[in-house]
């Protein structure tokens, strides 16, 4: 019997840590897909990219930039048959900060998890919010899988998760457009 696979990109925490990597990788352009068969090994996955929605404000060119921006990433991800779920951008002190993210992640991982909708789950966050979702799904006998990110590893999700796998700099440059300067 064929392994039902869900791959879950927190998208905020993995755009971080690539451009603290490869600041060059341009992620609007990024073949996640590509990436995903690469971890799980399998063609076919059911793929998630979860991110904080930016809003455009009149006469803000910074959040038009950031717009248009996410705007072509999620035409990207919607070409490559990836389902984009939103939390929002919530602004305190002058500062974005992402809500309702980490919370979708969990409830999918759960309900999926309960309802048998996945065998294996990979997670590709170290956001430590995702423990108890992660107990819980390995409590459903499912395998959750950290992908982290060589230099920025978490280790609580290395030692919580039923395995783990690190992306080092030339696996991600493989399904990357670079951006030439």
């Amino acid at each position: 019997m064929k392994k039902k696979i869900l791959v879950q990109f927190d998208g905020s925490n993995f755009y971080k840590k690539v451009k603290k990597i490869l600041s060059q990788v341009h992620l609007t352009n990024f073949d996640y897909v590509g990436l995903a068969q690469s971890l799980t090994k399998v063609a076919s996955n059911d793929i998630i990219y979860y991110v904080g929605e930016i809003r455009k404000y009149p006469g803000n060119k910074k959040s038009e930039t950031l717009y248009a921006n996410q705007q072509s990433l999620f035409l990207n991800l919607r070409k490559q048959g990836i389902k984009i779920k939103l939390g929002y951008l919530l602004m305190s002190d002058g500062k974005f900060h992402e809500k309702g993210v980490d919370v979708q992640i969990a409830v999918d991982q759960v309900r999926g998890a309960i309802k048998n909708e996945y065998d294996k789950c990979f997670v590709i966050s170290s956001d430590t919010d995702l423990l108890p979702a992660i107990q819980t799904a390995k409590d459903e006998n499912k395998k959750v899988i950290y992908v982290g990110f060589e230099n920025f590893i978490s280790r609580a999700l290395q030692k919580n998760c039923s395995s783990y796998l690190i992306l080092k700099k030339d696996q991600i440059l493989k399904f990357a457009k670079v951006k030439r300067s």
